[in-house]
């Protein structure tokens, strides 16, 4: 990363994203943005879902290529980290939030790739880490993200109100329509995985082993 690039007098947001295929080859992305405004959670990990729903649909496994592409594609009034971060995210003072993000292959039973994600948020300056949080599975995932597009609704609501501002009211919307979006591939995700559990059971029954919690006969 050149922080001349960044022209950076500010904090950091930073998605790094670590992409295996079949083979196990691990290829690494890195992209930063500033912080301010919309570096954080709740307005960045709806590019993840949607990056996990895409391929889901598409059929596709991750790559770092894919993951660029999607990411860097400006889309909606959110901006997207843009810029290539050559740094590790997790040793960087001036990133404040930090989406560690593990892809794999798609699994066979329910077609979504892969997921793994740790965010990693500090204070600002040379402060350590103050908080992580760890979700695994797309259906996780995206429910974390639609938690933290509610919190962000109610907060920008508030300020809204206070201070009857249009902007902030309009943002509040977006976070409202965005926590809609999210539980709705959540609700995918988790009608998908039970769709594959019930699949495997019959599977099993027809081929008469014992399904999940049952004695052995």
């Amino acid at each position: 990363m050149l922080r001349s690039e960044l022209r950076l007098s500010t904090s950091l947001f930073v998605a790094q994203a670590a992409v295996s295929n079949h083979t196990g080859l691990i290829a690494r992305a890195g992209l930063a943005m500033p912080a301010a405004p919309f570096g954080s959670p709740a307005w960045q990990l709806p590019a993840l879902v949607s990056y996990l729903h895409r391929l889901h649909q598409d059929q596709e496994d991750p790559s770092p290529e894919l993951w660029r592409a999607h990411t860097e594609h400006q889309t909606g009034p959110v901006p997207r980290p843009h810029i290539r971060y050559q740094a590790d995210g997790l040793h960087d003072a001036d990133a404040v939030c930090v989406l560690d993000i593990q892809l794999g292959p798609r699994d066979e039973d329910t077609g979504w790739p892969t997921a793994d994600l740790a965010i990693i948020e500090q204070e600002e300056g040379s402060c350590p880490f103050g908080r992580i949080t760890r979700r695994h599975g797309a259906e996780a995932i995206a429910a974390y993200t639609a938690e933290e597009l509610t919190a962000e609704h109610a907060r920008l609501a508030d300020r809204a109100r206070q201070h009857q501002d249009t902007y902030l009211t309009r943002l509040a919307e977006l976070a409202q329509r965005a926590t809609e979006w999210a539980d709705r591939i959540r609700a995918t995700a988790h009608a998908t995985a039970v769709h594959a559990q019930a699949e495997t059971a019959r599977s099993r029954i027809t081929r008469g082993e014992p399904t999940s919690g049952a004695a052995p006969r």
